[in-house]
């Protein structure tokens, strides 16, 4: 049989259907031989159908592939399987709180797993607002979803950062990147900061500037009095900041100057006399603008340079200072910038001891520049003094979770695990939600988690659900972290 007499005569047929249009097979009759058979007609068609399954369909005249898709190689390991449907149910039903969907992203990306590419459509709000975090996959999948389209790019992975990647990196991760080579070539960081400033917003300016505190010498001046003239006052002020300090004249210090108009200085004592310092807040400031006005006032000073302004050592500084609120805060807050841990862990220990709270309520902290054995130190000092009572405000424990961003160390759990009525006074109060519950799992490290699970396992349903969830999950993204690392391990 003819494979072309079938196609020619037989298809139309097949096609449309003989009541549309009958099929005329004399000639095929004439080679089958089988002219008085009622049957041949079903035999023609089902000879046509089987010679349709052997031929090959015609290629296509030309193919459209997505630009810049075969640039991506994302190597990290997808999320296990069986975690896939509870990560979709926690992130694409109701809106999940803040804290729950900053857990998994800052989780995603410090055990280095990404989402199933199957997935990225369902988590499509998760992976808009946090794609950096999630691998070049989920990054690429995100720039095509804008209104405009997708320019071809390459993408951001935080493990293979060097001279040429940075620019690609997101602004706090570049800034974390030229402080550490500020360490160790502040010429060559200089030189990479001068060959992107032109294409920089403002607010990557100010956190590339800021990274010049490491390795600050002489040989910045001439860029930063170029920068006298930038057009961001934050930028100018930040520059006036290092230039005061290289030539250690404090009254080329705007903020400074600033803050000394507003403090107040006295002596107390009467045979040995000791200096006392008081910060006097605008006359017009709202009782509840103050802690904003004082992280404004004291963002761009150090400790030591108000101190020598003031011409005390730091630790004179925070006596004479102990008397009054706002400015033991505004110290707690210069300290925390300036990561002087010492002297945040003599203010927590002495006048200051709920430095948690009163932190909480001027704002998150920049801790980019931190490293993450610091920020843990930082956070164990604001939760020393608590011991087994830590506060019951939801806004301090979120908080410490974003200025964290990730796990607070075992003594914050583990302070919970040992105090049951401090969750129960909770219960009680009506104030303990499934958001309370989300975030004790967020901060949580791995190793109590089992105690917490057991804590809060005998709860209603609702208040529990998705905080064990987010547990299971967390567990298995950081096996999964694990195991990859060891089998790629040299």
């Amino acid at each position: 049989m003819n494979a072309a007499t079938l196609k020619a005569h037989a298809l139309p047929a097949l096609l449309a259907g003989v009541g549309r249009q009958p099929l005329s097979h004399r000639a095929i009759l004439d080679e089958l031989g089988h002219g008085g058979d009622p049957a041949t007609a079903l035999k023609i068609l089902s000879l046509t159908g089987q010679a349709l399954r052997f031929e090959r369909p015609l290629p296509p005249p030309g193919f459209s592939i997505e630009a810049g898709i075969t640039d991506i190689q994302d190597r990290r390991p997808i999320l296990p399987d069986p975690m896939r449907r509870p990560l979709l149910r926690l992130l694409s039903g109701k809106r999940p709180s803040d804290d729950l969907a900053l857990a998994l992203a800052w989780a995603f990306n410090r055990c280095k797993i990404r989402p199933h590419p199957f997935d990225l459509p369902r988590l499509d709000a998760f992976v808009r607002a946090h794609a950096e975090l999630l691998g070049r996959t989920a990054q690429h999948w995100a720039e095509q979803q804008k209104d405009t389209a997708a320019q071809p790019r390459g993408y951001f992975d935080a493990d293979q950062i060097d001279e040429t990647t940075w620019k690609n990196a997101p602004p706090a991760r570049r800034a974390r990147y030229i402080a550490e080579q500020r360490k160790q070539d502040p010429a060559a960081a200089r030189t990479l900061v001068e060959s992107v400033w032109t294409q920089e917003s403002a607010d990557a300016r100010v956190r590339l500037l800021a990274a010049f505190e490491s390795g600050l010498n002489s040989g910045d001046q001439l860029f930063l009095e170029g920068l006298l003239k930038d057009r961001a006052p934050r930028v100018r002020s930040l520059a006036q900041r290092f230039l005061a300090r290289l030539s250690g004249r404090s009254g080329e210090h705007p903020a400074l100057m600033a803050c000394l108009e507003r403090i107040r200085r006295s002596t107390a004592g009467l045979l040995k006399k000791r200096p006392v310092l008081a910060l006097e807040l605008p006359a017009t400031l709202k009782e509840h603008e103050a802690r904003g006005w004082i992280r404004e006032t004291f963002a761009e000073v150090s400790c030591e340079e108000l101190a020598s302004a003031l011409e005390l050592t730091e630790t004179e500084m925070i006596d004479a200072a102990e008397k009054d609120a706002n400015l033991l805060l505004a110290l707690a807050w210069m300290a925390t910038q300036d990561g002087r841990l010492d002297l945040l862990e003599q203010l927590t220990a002495g006048p200051l001891a709920d430095a948690w709270e009163q932190l909480s309520q001027c704002g998150v902290p920049d801790l980019a520049m931190m490293p993450f054995d610091q920020r843990q130190r930082w956070a164990a000092i604001l939760i020393g003094p608590y011991g087994v009572k830590p506060p019951a405000s939801y806004p301090a424990w979120s908080w410490l979770h974003r200025s964290l961003e990730g796990p607070a160390p075992e003594v914050l759990i583990d302070s919970v695990l040992r105090s049951p009525r401090w969750l129960g006074q909770l219960l009680d109060d009506n104030k303990f939600t499934a958001e309370w519950m989300e975030l004790l799992a967020a901060l949580c490290r791995s190793s109590h988690r089992a105690r917490l699970r057991a804590l809060i396992a005998p709860l209603d349903p609702p208040l529990t659900l998705t905080a064990l969830t987010l547990l299971d999950i967390l567990d298995s993204m950081e096996k999964a972290g694990h195991d990859e690392r060891t089998t790629t391990a040299p």
